[in-house]
């Protein structure tokens, strides 16, 4: 025998049944990926951005070596370059050019892991670098550039400072061409 439904009934039981308009992309089970889309546009623009003001902050500027042109000299003409080099280690600072490592006080050569410039305690004594590099330039006046390298523990405003401790002396300039080595022992 039917079951007889009130209209209230019949009317709560068609509601319930009755499927919605549901959104395409429901049906086929898919993910909307437009936000996500949207978030990885705004990072992408965002990283070019950063990435181009970094760059005009960060230039190096460096300089490639030179290729002699013209004649070429007999083995009586060509000079030993002087290749100067300043290593900031723990102990104090060591520079050394083609010929080896200046002993300390720079008045001689000297072998080994020789200190050319002791530190002061806990202080390096960056008078006493540009007092070295000045004796040097004074042998070998037409030299303009050194090389600046530290052992990796070493505090990089350290490295800065032998940058400018080798530069000038007062008003003179001693090597205003420092290079930037990585420092190898």
């Amino acid at each position: 025998m039917p079951v007889k439904l009130s209209a209230r009934q019949r009317t709560y039981i068609r509601k319930k049944t009755t499927q919605g308009h549901v959104d395409p992309s429901e049906i086929v089970g898919e993910l909307n990926i437009v936000p996500f889309l949207d978030i990885v546009v705004n990072l992408i623009m965002f990283l070019l951005v950063t990435t181009e003001a970094v760059l005009l902050i960060a230039q190096i500027e460096s300089n490639l070596p030179k290729i002699a042109k013209g004649r070429s000299k007999s083995s009586a003409e060509v000079e030993t370059p002087l290749n100067l080099n300043v290593t900031v280690t723990d102990n104090g600072v060591i520079v050394s050019g083609s010929g080896g490592k200046l002993a300390p006080g720079c008045e001689g050569i000297d072998t080994g892991r020789t200190v050319t410039v002791a530190r002061k305690g806990k202080a390096y004594d960056w008078g006493g670098l540009t007092e070295c590099v000045a004796k040097v330039k004074t042998k070998f006046e037409d030299e303009d550039t050194v090389t600046v390298s530290a052992d990796p523990q070493i505090h990089y405003e350290h490295v800065v400072a032998a940058m400018d401790a080798v530069r000038t002396r007062e008003e003179a300039e001693l090597f205003p061409q420092v290079l930037v080595s990585v420092g190898v022992r």
